[in-house]
């Protein structure tokens, strides 16, 4: 009822302004990330069940594809939840009733990176807007009119954390199939067994 809806505002709330203070701190060059060797599944994991009330009122499936010995990414874990809360939230907010939003997590050992993409059916993004959605304040119109709620910075925050861990973000998408926001990380170096 009514106290859940207070507490998803109140959420979306605090995600904008810690949005906002990151990418802040980004363009001032003093957000310092602390990258380490990191299990990446239980954060996976986490990100989904802190969606899992939002999706289940609305009938929306949740998956998780993984290995579950994930080889660990450079990543800073803090920051990596961050990114994942932004794009879970955009595809909750995107994802009609009875839905899907599928998380895979594959590692791509040639390019000594692991990748990591968030799926969901929702309406899709048309093409001439693909190539902008990772600025800051692009909101393209989805769906129903209105439907671009978001604040707009979240994607920008995606793409600023993920490079600045020294990977890449990605978008494919079709008007009535769906969007997959993709982002790769480095793998953490192995070490040398004796």
């Amino acid at each position: 009822g009514f106290v859940f809806i207070q507490d998803y505002h109140f959420a979306l709330l605090s995600r904008l302004i810690t949005d906002l203070r990151t990418l802040s701190l980004m363009e001032a060059r003093q957000l310092e990330l602390h990258p380490a060797a990191t299990d990446l599944r239980p954060l996976l994991e986490r990100a989904l069940a802190a969606i899992e009330v939002q999706a289940h009122q609305r009938h929306i499936s949740l998956t998780l594809e993984a290995p579950h010995r994930l080889p660990p990414a450079m990543v800073d874990g803090d920051r990596f939840a961050q990114v994942l809360a932004n794009l879970l939230g955009n595809a909750l907010r995107y994802t009609p009733e009875g839905g899907t939003i599928a998380v895979t997590a594959v590692p791509d050992a040639a390019r000594h990176r692991l990748v990591v993409s968030v799926a969901d059916t929702g309406p899709g993004i048309a093409q001439a807007d693909l190539p902008h959605m990772f600025q800051r304040f692009y909101r393209a119109q989805r769906g129903p009119a209105g439907a671009g709620t978001g604040s707009g910075i979240g994607l920008a925050i995606v793409k600023e954390l993920v490079e600045a861990s020294g990977g890449k973000v990605w978008l494919e998408s079709e008007p009535g199939k769906g969007s997959t926001f993709s982002f790769s990380l480095p793998l953490a170096p192995q070490p040398v067994s004796a």
